[in-house]
Order: structure tokens, then sequence, then C-alpha cells
């Protein structure tokens, strides 16, 4: 059966589709498209070119032409697979000539390509995949409804679908930024909870709750916590609330006291008093100034492309 569409494939351009990821589904990748597999729910593993990696839901897995995803286990898997070929973004894009940025590309056509990098540039915290969390998954869901609203128009396809994955790309940056600051050299323990406070910052944490699921003394696991980060449980998981609170506040739209629930703060104030304290500025101050910004950028860089 392989996939299940979940959007008409009449409606949509013969070099684009949005596809339902079907659980029965074992082997994914084609070999003239780029594609992007949205997991939803569920977990198992993969074969990514020879590497396993562990599905913990909601993440992000980018393939480009020559890379192949083999399902090796699954339970309950749930999302989406886009896939396309350059093409739908400028007509004149190829497998090819992305990769060697051709000398007659643009200022604008190589800003549209760097989007593209999430299929090809590979580090050791980006290897194609990027786990994520329900806030993110939401707006990546709203970000493919108004993709699918403009399939039948090529221009407004090619917009919408760029800023999807321009979304991606500050994603990939900004959680790889948060991986360069986990010390490598943290005890088995230490990254368990790591990786905890990360899967789990929407939740009510405390410190007596983490130490009877990972079945060590509270003080022990403080102590070990604080030396490998050099940061309190608490002050850790809440910096990390507040990292992704300042993605939403600049990617999306969502009401500030959304926000604040959506990353695990159920008191406003209290978050708002937080990110003042690690941002330097309000939560709406913060959207201001960062939309101010953008909007200047767009201006210096129309002016350059001008000139």
């Amino acid at each position: 059966m392989g996939f299940l569409d979940s959007i008409s494939p009449n409606h949509i351009s013969s070099n684009f589709n949005i596809k339902s990821l079907n659980i029965n589904t074992h082997l994914l990748g084609c070999c003239n498209r780029l594609s992007i597999i949205i997991i939803e729910k569920g977990i198992g593993s993969v074969l990514i070119n020879e590497q396993v990696v562990s599905i913990t839901s909601p993440m992000i897995i980018c393939l480009n032409e020559t890379e192949r995803l083999h399902f090796t286990s699954a339970s309950n898997l749930m999302g989406k697979v886009i896939s396309f070929h350059p093409n739908v973004i400028k007509d004149y894009f190829t497998l090819e000539n992305i990769r060697t940025l051709d000398h007659s590309f643009s200022v604008e056509d190589i800003r549209y390509i760097m989007s593209l990098s999430i299929f090809f540039k590979r580090s050791k915290n980006y290897t194609g995949h990027l786990s994520t969390s329900e806030p993110v998954l939401k707006h990546l869901n709203k970000l493919l409804e108004t993709i699918s609203a403009t399939a039948e128009q090529p221009v407004l396809l090619s917009l919408r679908l760029s800023e999807f994955l321009t979304y991606i790309e500050r994603l990939v940056k900004t959680y790889s930024i948060l991986s360069e600051s986990l010390i490598a050299e943290t005890s088995f323990e230490v990254k368990d909870v790591l990786l905890y406070l990360h899967n789990n910052y929407k939740q009510k944490i405390t410190i007596p709750d983490l130490s009877r699921y990972f079945h060590v003394n509270r003080t022990t696991l403080s102590d070990r916590f604080f030396e490998a980060t050099g940061e309190t449980i608490i002050t850790y998981l809440n910096k990390h609330r507040i990292n992704l609170s300042a993605i939403l506040l600049r990617e999306s739209t969502l009401s500030i006291s959304d926000i604040a629930d959506e990353v695990g703060f159920n008191d406003t104030a209290y978050f708002a008093k937080l990110f003042r304290k690690y941002m330097h500025h309000t939560p709406s101050g913060y959207r201001q100034r960062y939309y101010a910004l953008s909007q200047l950028h767009k201006v210096d860089e129309k002016a350059e492309f001008q000139d």
C-alpha cells in the first residue's frame, strides 16, 4: 500500500506531493526528489544510509535524492511525507545546479538555495534528522495547510514552500546550537536527564519526580547535573523553555499566553518575568523588535538586489 494520499494528487503539481505516512511503509526516499518526513506520532527506529536512528515523535527527517530511509521497527507511527523537485521553487533549479551554485544565480536564487541546505549539509549535530516539539509541529502543519491551498498556483506554491523550508532551516540552526551546548563528557545519567527535559518540557517537572523516575538520590542527581552543565536542573529547564518560546514569538502568531502554555508555563506573569530575565525584553517587546529587524533586513536585501 505504501502511502495514503492526505491531499488529492489532482490538486498537486506533478513535481510536488504531500502524503500521509503509513506504518507499513518500509522504504522512503526518491531518486529524483527531495523529501521531508514529519513524524507526528509513535516511536520506532530507522536505518538512514547505514546509520540506525531512534525515532521519538515529533521528529523531522530530511532526505536528498541519494538517501534512503528504511524502517526497522515502528509502533503507531503517523506523519506526512513532503516530496518535491527543486524546480517547484524555481523552474531552472535542478538537483545538480543547486549543489554547485551556478554562476548565473541571483542573490534571490542563492537565498532560496540556502533553505535547501537542510537536505545536503551534515555535521556532528545534524545528520538529516531533528527531534522537535509539539508547538513546532503545529506550526509546520499550519504552513503545510497554506502550501496545499496554493498547490494550483505555481508562484504562490514556490513562496509558501520556501517559507516552509526556511522555517525548518532555522530550526536546524537553533537546535544545532543547543546540541553544542550539551557537554559530550557528561555521565550517562545526566545525558538521560537532558533528553528527558528536552522531550517533556511542556509537562510539570520537579526534582523529586526526576529522582523517582531515574532511581537516583535527588542530591546526587542535582549535584551531577550541576557539575556537567554548570546550571541547576530547573534553571536549565527554564532556559530551554524560554529558548523555545523565543522561536514561537518569532515564527508564529500565537498569543503570549498560548505560547507560555505551549512551552510549559501555566502562569503567564511568571513566564513574562523569566523571559525578561533571560532575553532582556518582554515577550511582546521581543516579538516587535524581531519583526522590525526582519522588515529592515528585507529592505536591505531588496536594495542590495537592485544595486
